[in-house]
């Protein structure tokens, strides 16, 4: 019978270097057999278990992105930055059970859309004690500046932080394996934390799921801090808006200063009219002029669910004779955006500008 080299503890060739590769650890297979099911990073609960874990990471079997959290690294590679923020979270809890996570982690496990970008490499946690200063501007400069270039967590696991955030009363819910703060808090954290444009579409998400935006009010009475970022978030908030990259759309060009449109429009064709066509974004001026907005990430012409098993070039004809039906309908104009365009660049606000989208206010 032919012993695997790990059980034998022999070196192997990787990379064109020897590594040892360790033997089997009955029980490091069962706690990362268990960690995988619960969606989360193994533990070690016993000083022979950290050893054992360490010794994995060291010669590369493991990846660490927390003391005493560990994966797999294939298994690692493949979660997106939403993922191994609650996988984190989730292995903290196991160490910390008394613990209570917040603002964009809460977030993530209350299944909020937002952009990947913010994630940095924080766990937020709430604490009686902690400062609950998180610099806005830092996080929007990171995020303009990252256009073209793979996070940090792209591929390795990189070093996880914690960053406490002041609380003087917590109420915990478990929500998707998760101790965290009630919707309502969570999301008056994220808006003290993240700049407008990237916190509207957690509040429309969080809308969209069913949270009543009267108990984010109720819940700031009594703060002791500045409620303008909150305010504005109240009065911009939209169930309407069907994803988070529409919401940031919105979020974009209301922080410009322009018009806000009607969101989700149905127009007839009128060559056909039981065919209806759903607009994003739809601006009827007043010299009858009627432009639309259409947002258009990549998933529509590469994600499956979505494409439906047509080819990009079979979306993009599909999307030119939905353009030529808008037209027949009385649409004068009509502009398609990207992500990029609006997180990257100054693309949207020029083509809804030259397009003349009126703006309201003007900095």
């Amino acid at each position: 019978m032919v012993i695997p080299m790990y059980e034998r503890g022999l070196p192997c060739r990787a990379g064109g270097a020897y590594r040892e590769v360790m033997k089997r650890h009955n029980g490091v297979v069962a706690e990362l057999g268990q960690a995988r099911r619960e969606r989360r990073c193994a533990v070690g609960r016993t000083d022979a278990m950290r050893r054992a874990l360490k010794r994995r990471r060291k010669v590369g079997e493991l990846v660490s992105p927390y003391p005493n959290l560990y994966a797999p690294p294939e298994y690692w590679k493949d979660l997106d930055r939403c993922q191994r923020s609650l996988h984190v979270a989730r292995g903290l809890s196991r160490l910390h059970p008394d613990w209570v996570f917040s603002g964009l982690t809460a977030a993530d496990a209350y299944g909020f859309d937002h952009s990947w970008g913010l994630h940095d490499g924080v766990v937020y946690v709430a604490d009686r004690s902690g400062d609950g200063i998180v610099d806005r501007r830092r996080i929007f400069d990171r995020l303009g500046n990252t256009a073209g270039s793979r996070s940090r967590h792209g591929g390795d696991a990189a070093e996880y932080g914690i960053r406490r955030l002041y609380m003087p009363s917590i109420t915990a819910v478990r929500v998707d394996g998760v101790p965290v703060t009630a919707a309502a808090r969570t999301l008056i954290d994220c808006a003290l934390c993240i700049p407008f444009r990237y916190a509207l579409p957690i509040f429309d998400s969080a809308a969209r799921k069913g949270v009543d935006m009267r108990s984010v009010k109720e819940s700031c009475k009594g703060m002791h801090t500045d409620r303008a970022p909150i305010e504005s978030l109240l009065g911009c908030v939209d169930a309407n808006s069907e994803n988070g990259g529409e919401s940031l759309v919105r979020a974009s060009l209301i922080a410009d200063g322009f018009a806000v449109p009607e969101l989700q429009v149905e127009i007839c064709d009128p060559s056909y009219p039981a065919r209806r066509y759903r607009v994003d974004f739809l601006w009827r001026l007043y010299d009858g002029r009627m432009i639309v907005l259409e947002y258009d990430g990549m998933a529509k012409y590469e994600k499956p669910s979505m494409t439906r098993g047509r080819t990009a070039k079979q979306v993009l004809r599909e999307q030119n004779d939905r353009d030529r039906a808008l037209r027949a309908a009385g649409v004068t104009t009509i502009l398609h955006c990207t992500y990029e365009d609006v997180a990257f660049s100054n693309g949207l606000f020029m083509m809804l500008r030259d397009a003349g989208v009126p703006r309201i206010r003007v900095e």
